[in-house]
């Protein structure tokens, strides 16, 4: 069983009045996980946040910043949200970024969730266009892939055609190369640099729909899960499964290659953790409410009243790891009896939640959860983890 934190930096926000003070406070986070012996920090993106909290729009930069801080922790972003990005720069950053760090980059894709940020980096990477959205996730990923295991790279598709079709490339000193050129005219590209980690870093993909799952098995990427229970991610861990053993021509367990992602807090008792991360964890919950729905809490075969109301009383038997560090350790043998979990991510800063206890619940998380899990930790950490 592995641990890492998670956050999008929307923690702490009421005492933090500008971003210098919000990367202050995740640079402490960082050096305490690390410390307490969490796998990694992953960093989520987000962009034009309209209430001030929450927005990191370039998870990559900001991991070199906490890697040059740290020496073991690994550095994730969950997600880089690939239809926003330029894929030959996304392919570029990250294996600097992996380069930089000597091999501890884990790279995570998304689709993208709100209306209001993909159509300002793409016409095609509003969430809303379901067809070309995920068209454009799919070849950007393809292209990235591509680039990093390929000396020299082309590619014609809907969304993007490398090289440009008027690329030329002549010097006194290097005559044409067919490896790369018909004469003077470049058929593909050198994209440099490659990733240290080799063929390149652990690809992952949010999924929130059985239709994501299958995409990141076809795809060949890990899964990460955020909201559904245990029995719903059980169902989709299967089918994960299923696809990508088809795909790998080798029998793929429940569980293998996949995480889930929880927001938590522990605190002496469930009233004490209502009353300090109630309102912090609810505002994440709500935000997402309209663009994901509510299907995503439910346990297979479940339909929802329409009166049911998103609030902590739902969700807090469902989707958060929140209470005394028994009942939380409670909750994670669950998933890993129900979904045979062996990677859980911690999503352990709320908005509004001090900086104070932010890290007080990441370190009771560390002292009093992660050590119960100890013996199945270790078992795993002889295992070579794969590129994904």
């Amino acid at each position: 069983m592995k641990f890492a934190a998670f956050t999008t930096v929307a923690g702490s926000a009421g005492e933090a009045h500008n971003a210098e003070q919000l990367m202050d406070n995740l640079r402490q986070q960082t050096i305490l996980a690390e410390e307490l012996g969490f796998e990694a920090m992953w960093l989520g993106e987000h962009h034009f946040g309209p209430y001030g909290v929450g927005d990191l729009p370039n998870p990559i930069l900001l991991g070199a910043d906490l890697a040059a801080r740290t020496s073991r922790i690994r550095i994730g972003q969950m997600a880089n949200i690939a239809p926003w990005w330029h894929p030959i720069r996304l392919a570029e950053d990250l294996a600097t970024l992996d380069i930089m760090t000597r091999g501890r980059v884990e790279v995570g894709f998304g689709r993208g969730i709100w209306p209001y940020e993909g159509p300002q980096f793409h016409p095609n990477a509003d969430p809303r266009r379901d067809a070309e959205n995920r068209e454009l996730f799919r070849e950007t990923v393809e292209i990235v892939r591509g680039i990093w295991t390929n000396e020299y790279f082309s590619h014609h598709g809907t969304n993007y055609s490398f090289p440009a079709g008027d690329t030329v490339f002549s010097h006194p000193r290097f005559p044409p190369d067919p490896a790369w050129q018909d004469g003077e005219r470049v058929t593909k590209l050198r994209v440099t640099p490659r990733p240290f980690q080799k063929p390149h870093p652990p690809l992952w993909m949010t999924v929130s729909t059985d239709r994501s799952v299958t995409t990141a098995a076809e795809l060949g990427l890990k899964a990460c899960y955020w909201q559904p229970p245990a029995l719903r991610i059980r169902e989709r861990m299967e089918i994960y499964a299923r696809a990508r053993s088809e795909r790998e021509g080798r029998q793929f367990a429940v569980g293998e290659d996949q995480a889930v992602m929880r927001s938590t807090y522990v605190a002496s008792s469930m009233e004490e953790a209502r009353r300090d991360a109630e309102e912090g964890i609810m505002s994440a919950f709500i935000f997402n409410d309209p663009f994901r729905g509510r299907q995503v809490f439910t346990n297979p075969g479940e339909t929802l009243d329409p009166a049911v109301k998103l609030d902590w009383d739902f969700l807090e038997p469902r989707t958060l790891l929140v209470g005394s560090p028994a009942t939380v350790v409670e909750k994670i043998q669950e998933l890993q009896e129900v979904c045979h979990l062996e990677y859980l991510l911690v999503e352990f800063s709320h908005m509004g939640v001090s900086l104070e206890k932010s890290l007080r619940n990441l370190e009771t998380f560390g002292t009093k959860v992660m050590p119960r899990f100890a013996a199945s930790r270790a078992g795993s950490c002889g295992r070579t983890q794969g590129p994904g």
